[in-house]
């Protein structure tokens, strides 16, 4: 599909126009005649319906026309602006987008904004200029654009690399001025790198980074999510941190020479179980410590989510009891002569909350 440029019509009528759009798909999700779970598709689809509606008897009207899969932008009006539809079920303005190569854009499409709809707690919808809101560039099997719909002006990718957004696109070098910029960004210990491999909801960043680095807090996150998510590490296999370590580089591109000790270090530490004092390997000693977050944790994710990483089917619909299960099977060789399981040195940790 090869189209003309024809600015013929401002910005801000067809702003006008996305804003009318935004009102009449709201209203539709607010019904509830949508699902919550709308796909990408099914939301594409009703943002082109309710458009084309809109558009009747303005100057964009019988000009909305849907490009089709894999073509960039999604939706175009008078062949010259476009609509990139996003959406998520999270209650977040963040999201993977495009290519930056935009190898499938249509010719003549000269102006796009970026029309993202939240589905998670309030449905809501933004729209802006599509530059305006791709704050970094991630990777996953190739370069891509994160979006973030609340950036701050002058935020952007490009502010930050000081090459404006439509010269960047058309450079044919586009990748190597990325890379340069985030090279020039890295401290000692990093370096970049560019994965093969796909990600549900985040792009990593290029850089790789030491966990060395990490704040307290950042670190503290990391322990609490990796218990949650690998029960394994509270047993006593020789290969029990190998996937904490892959999980490592994979959600927080960052390496640790001995993830091992981020959990083991410090020898044996008392923890209070009903009446008693028990002295536990320092790796229980951190679960007691961080059980509140861990249940807040395993609240919040979706029970697919984590059965993906314990390798459960599961159907029990008490995910925190599920977890529990998993973590006595793995530490009962571990606790058994001190005639306790992992999960009631959790429990006592969620006492002390």
């Amino acid at each position: 599909m090869i189209f003309s440029a024809q600015p013929d019509v401002s910005e801000a009528d067809f702003a006008s126009l996305l804003l009318d759009t935004r009102e009449a798909t709201l209203r539709e999700l607010k019904s509830g005649a949508v699902q919550a779970k709308t796909d990408g598709v099914q939301f594409e689809n009703l943002v082109y319906r309710h458009a084309s509606d809109v558009a009747k008897g303005t100057l964009f009207d019988g000009t909305i026309v849907q490009t089709g899969a894999l073509t960039f932008p999604d939706i175009i009006a008078r062949r010259y602006y476009g609509i990139e539809v996003k959406v998520t079920a999270s209650d977040k303005w963040s999201s993977i987008g495009n290519s930056v190569l935009e190898s499938t854009r249509v010719p003549g499409v000269e102006r796009i904004y970026m029309y993202f709809g939240k589905l998670g707690g309030t449905p809501d919808i933004k729209f802006r200029p599509y530059q305006e809101c791709l704050s970094e560039v991630g990777v996953t099997h190739s370069p891509r654009y994160m979006i973030d719909m609340n950036l701050p002006e002058g935020g952007s990718i490009f502010d930050k690399i000081g090459v404006p957004y439509d010269e960047l696109r058309k450079e044919k070098n586009s990748i190597g001025l990325i890379k340069d910029y985030y090279r020039s960004q890295l401290a000692d210990g990093e370096e970049l790198w560019w994965i093969d491999a796909k990600s549900e909801e985040t792009a990593p960043s290029p850089i790789i980074k030491p966990f060395s680095s990490f704040a307290t807090e950042e670190r503290q996150d990391f322990i609490i999510e990796t218990m949650a998510l690998f029960p394994e590490i509270f047993g006593q296999s020789n290969l029990k941190f190998e996937r904490v370590a892959a999980y490592l580089v994979a959600s927080r591109n960052a390496v640790c020479s001995n993830v091992r000790d981020v959990f083991t270090a410090g020898g044996q530490k008392a923890v209070t179980i009903g009446d008693r004092q028990v002295l536990v390997p320092q790796i229980f000693f951190k679960l007691n410590e961080v059980a509140p977050q861990i249940a807040t944790y395993l609240a919040a994710a979706e029970p697919d989510h984590l059965r993906s990483y314990w390798k459960t089917i599961g159907n029990d619909g008490d995910i925190a009891r599920e977890w529990k299960a998993l973590l006595d099977r793995h530490s009962f060789s571990q606790l058994h002569r001190l005639n306790i399981t992992a999960s009631s040195v959790f429990e006592a940790g969620l006492q002390c909350d």
